[in-house]
């Protein structure tokens, strides 16, 4: 077996173990994470669990990883060339402008503010229905596979242009949403912006709107990087790919 075929196979893994994980967190992320009134009242308030950006983006690793399964499965064997290479382009493009970034800014977010107060991220009490394993693979996890996903099949990125401000777009609509959250509930999605006052706050967001560019940049910085210095594989791989 050629190197490329390794790196399709063990690509393919990624996605099918990726999707079997992703959907059953998911799954029960929302059937049985639910936390009295009493505790945190934040969890009945508008937006369900769609107000936390790790439920969120569950959501999104999940939609990827089926897709991903569903091309390599499916569409390469019942789709026409063209479309099978449009729905690959698709998966390519969601992983570069969404699935990468977002894992990248929960994980490298979450992790120190956790490490230094866990009630910054988290509120109290909410450990107790959010099971460690769940915890892992919404803000751990997520990242290991996107980096797996990174250096087991090479991709070309969208332009900067069409791909940073589709990023930063969503940024945009989930800041507005969060704020939205807080005026209709009088609570903050995050505990930590509960204990900033205004200027620290407006820092805050200021500083997490500029770091999410940094992680978009760095996913096609590893892409380019990993992959330019790796020219064989890839060729080889962007043959089997047209073959496959």
């Amino acid at each position: 077996m050629t190197v490329a075929k390794t790196m399709n196979a063990i690509n393919k893994g990624v996605h099918l173990f990726g999707a079997v994980l992703f959907t059953y967190s998911l799954y029960y992320y929302y059937t049985y994470v639910n936390i009295p009134a009493h505790l945190n009242p934040l969890d009945e308030a508008v937006g369900g669990k769609f107000k936390y950006l790790t439920f969120c983006n569950l959501v999104i690793q999940t939609f990827f990883y089926l897709f991903a399964v569903f091309i390599d499965q499916i569409a390469v064997y019942l789709c026409s060339t063209i479309t099978s290479e449009f729905l690959k382009s698709c998966k390519h493009n969601f992983f570069a402008i969404f699935a990468f970034p977002l894992s990248m800014f929960i994980a490298v977010s979450f992790w120190p503010l956790w490490f230094t107060d866990k009630t910054l991220v988290m509120p109290m009490h909410y450990d107790i229905y959010f099971p460690t394993w769940l915890n892992h693979v919404t803000h751990a996890h997520i990242f290991i596979f996107a980096i797996l996903e990174m250096i087991t099949t090479y991709r070309i990125y969208p332009s900067r242009t069409i791909g940073l401000s589709s990023f930063i777009a969503f940024k945009v609509v989930y800041l507005i949403w969060i704020n939205y959250i807080f005026y209709k509930s009088g609570m903050w999605v995050y505990p930590i912006l509960a204990k900033l006052n205004l200027p620290l706050r407006v820092m805050f967001f200021t500083g997490t709107f500029l770091y999410a560019p940094f992680t978009y940049l760095v996913g096609e910085h590893i892409n380019n990087v990993y992959w330019g210095a790796n020219h064989s594989i890839k060729s080889k791989k962007l043959k089997d790919e047209k073959n496959a």
